[in-house]
């Protein structure tokens, strides 16, 4: 899988596979500005159907309610396709807006990407 990077003024987006996971790598500011980004790169990742798809929200210093509506959709459409999706969030910048609207709760969130790594099984067919 090649990497993608979609920048934005206060917000970038890239994909990349660590270690047979579609890892998907959100930085800066999560808002109406560039939710957008998030929302196509989430699609693009979701036609390939991975087995896993990571989105790393890490390096998000916020996350705004276009934000958690963009990772609920992605919850969804990912649950549609077979795909297991999964959230990394351990800043309290995500994690706050998570717990306040429940979204923790209908959400996979682990705090680090090698937690991530070491539960999850990825298929081994056709990855590269």
């Amino acid at each position: 899988m090649s990497d993608r990077h979609w920048p934005s003024e206060d917000l970038a987006v890239e994909t990349s596979e660590v270690r047979g996971l579609a890892v998907t790598r959100v930085i800066g500011e999560v808002d109406l500005a560039g939710v957008d980004l998030i929302r196509a790169e989430l699609d693009a990742q979701l036609e390939r159907r991975p087995p896993v798809l990571v989105v790393e929200l890490s390096e998000v210093t916020v996350l705004g309610s276009l934000g958690i509506a963009a990772l609920i959709d992605g919850h969804y459409r990912a649950q549609a396709a077979g795909v297991e999706f999964v959230v990394v969030a351990s800043h309290r910048s995500v994690i706050r807006p998570l717990q306040l609207t429940e979204v923790d709760r209908l959400l996979t969130v682990f705090p680090t990407l090698d937690d991530v790594v070491a539960t999850s099984r990825p298929s081994t067919t056709g990855q590269n």
